[in-house]
């Protein structure tokens, strides 16, 4: 499971030409743009509203690198309203912002998600857009009660990240360690699979660029695309066909060169020779089975160890005799760490490590982040599923056995 981070480093801002009102009537104007509203105060959060608007995709929901083009204080009982005219030029994607009182960095994006400051406008010409929220989670709490559709399509993306939020709160409520509080969801995989299959599915129906590209970045906010290469290929070519003058299209294929990405399906799995616990040499191509599971995965992890007693020895005792083989890779850099998981936890199929840790060059040459981290190849080394684990592993096995 990837965790929510934003990335970048400080860039230089810019102005524009924008004008801020806290009292201004809106213009009424074809090519007028107005933004109004309540943030409610919060003795925590600065009386103030910034507007910030990416110039490259990887810079969208990045802290430090969306320049801000303007800011507002707002009023007391935390009211704004903004004006202007906009030029064809100036249309698309913003981001409105606020920060914590003290705060130096003025376009920084709070690390705690149910503390996310941010919300995302698409501005163009005539459009009004009026919201309400709270500051201390203007994320995760605004609403419009004027926008156009483009603006309510990007409302919505923050709907599917709803149980990483409630997860984290409960974490954050629960933590006793006066020093701070650090955060993951790390093997939580129904969390994984709940927001990375919302957004993907928002992504598949998106007709226009600006929500699509925003929960692109909502998907992979680390701009990794190694989990669901296949999907994101086939996405850069449909962003080629719909919006081939697009800036951010462009920027978008170049993430996805050959190099940065993994074991593709259909593809062979790499030749390679690792040590066994018994001190052999084992080669990928003497693995031999009618359905052979490439389980990446250490000691130290303990979502790994549970994947291993509670998915993987009840699937290899049930289907080894049918043709299905298990060959576990440690990432460990410890033997004994490495031998008395085995053993603790009944793995008894093959297993190998060159015990390199994460400089083993079998992890590199593969471009996995995290594990645990399996390949699903068939009797000829090709890969037919990645990284499925727990129900989605178990219900892959016994249609490929018995459907």
């Amino acid at each position: 499971m990837q965790h929510w981070r934003h990335l970048g480093v400080v860039t230089a801002m810019i102005a524009l030409s924008l004008s801020w009102s806290a009292c201004s009537n809106p213009v009424s104007s074809s090519n007028t743009v107005s933004i109004s509203g309540v943030i409610e105060p919060h003795q925590n959060w600065a009386p103030v509203l910034y507007l910030l608007r990416p110039l490259s995709f990887q810079n969208l929901l990045a802290s430090y690198q969306m320049p801000i083009v303007d800011s507002l204080e707002l009023g007391e009982d935390g009211s704004f309203q903004w004006t202007r005219a906009l030029t064809p030029e100036e249309e698309g994607l913003y981001v409105l912002m606020t920060q914590k009182r003290y705060n130096k960095y003025k376009n920084e994006i709070e690390s705690l998600p149910m503390e996310e400051n941010y919300v995302l406008v698409s501005l163009e010409q005539g459009v009004q857009i009026e919201l309400r929220a709270k500051a201390e989670r203007l994320t995760h709490s605004h609403s419009f009660l004027k926008a156009n559709d483009e603006t309510r399509l990007l409302a919505q993306l923050h709907n599917f990240r709803q149980p990483l939020v409630q997860e984290i709160e409960r974490q954050y409520k629960e933590n006793t360690d006066p020093t701070g509080f650090s955060w993951n969801v790390h093997g939580n995989e129904e969390i994984a699979h709940a927001i990375n299959a919302g957004l993907e599915g928002f992504i598949q129906t998106a007709q226009s660029p600006i929500p699509l590209f925003a929960a692109l970045r909502l998907r992979s906010p680390d701009n990794e695309y190694r989990d669901h290469p296949e999907f994101f290929l086939e996405l850069s070519r449909r962003l080629n066909a719909s919006f081939p003058d697009h800036p951010w299209t462009r920027e978008f294929a170049s993430l996805l060169s050959p190099e940065k990405l993994p074991l593709l399906k259909g593809e062979r799995m790499p030749e390679f020779s690792l040590p066994t616990p018994q001190g052999d040499t084992l080669r990928m191509d003497h693995v031999k089975g009618k359905l052979i599971l490439v389980d990446f995965w250490a000691s130290w992890c303990a979502p790994c160890r549970k994947e291993a007693r509670q998915v993987i020895r009840p699937l290899y005792e049930e289907y080894s005799d049918e043709g299905f083989e298990v060959l576990g890779i440690s990432i460990d850099s410890d033997r004994d760490s490495w031998l008395k998981a085995i053993q603790k936890d009944g793995a008894n199929w093959l297993h190998a490590s060159d015990l390199m840790g994460d400089a083993s060059p079998v992890r590199q040459s593969l471009r996995f982040e995290t594990i645990p981290s399996c390949y699903i190849l068939d009797e000829e080394g090709r890969l037919l599923a990645r990284n499925l684990h727990g129900e989605e592993l178990k219900k892959f096995l016994e249609n490929y056995f018995r459907g």
